[in-house]
């Protein structure tokens, strides 16, 4: 199996841009989730088949371009009779105002480490009209923080499996 993950390697940021798109993608995200794409990337950094950087700028850009597909989409959506109907709520107006005047950082803040909520609040921001450069601004940041993150756990794993089990 790892002669056959080297051998695609050079296709690994491709790779993780695409998985990182649809583990947030909201057609997709509620099913396939990161684990197995995280263990995979930790296996091939490992292995210094990967580096840091590449896994950053791949990761960012794929969670941030499924995240706009997801706004995107909200926005489509939002004139379907179901949704339409939902969305004329009392309460959807008042979370509407409070998202639109102090709310949205810390709404996507949380939301995105909600393993659920990941893939379909953005998908909520575009059905409620929130202003794209608003969810945008505010999503490039919590993006990096979110694979910040994770590279973190990713390597701080690494280095405690090479403490305790050697290379």
């Amino acid at each position: 199996m790892f002669a056959a993950i080297e051998h695609f390697s050079e296709y690994a940021p491709l790779v993780i841009f695409i998985a990182s798109a649809l583990d947030i993608f909201f057609v997709t995200g509620l099913f396939l989730y990161g684990a197995a794409m995280l263990s995979t990337i930790a296996m091939m950094h490992s292995a210094g088949m990967i580096t840091v950087e590449m896994i950053v700028i791949s990761a960012y850009a794929g969670t941030v371009f499924g995240n706009t597909l997801n706004y995107g989409a909200g926005r489509l959506f939002k004139e379907a009779p179901i949704v339409a109907k939902r969305l004329n709520h009392p309460k959807v107006a008042t979370a509407r105002s409070f998202l639109q005047s102090r709310g949205l950082f810390i709404y996507i803040l949380i939301c995105r480490f909600i393993a659920v909520a990941r893939p379909l609040y953005a998908l909520l921001l575009g059905s409620l009209e929130i202003k794209f450069y608003r969810f945008f601004i505010y999503e490039l940041i919590v993006a990096i923080f979110w694979i910040i993150f994770w590279l973190f756990i990713l390597v701080q794993g690494e280095a405690l499996f090479s403490h305790f089990f050697g290379k």
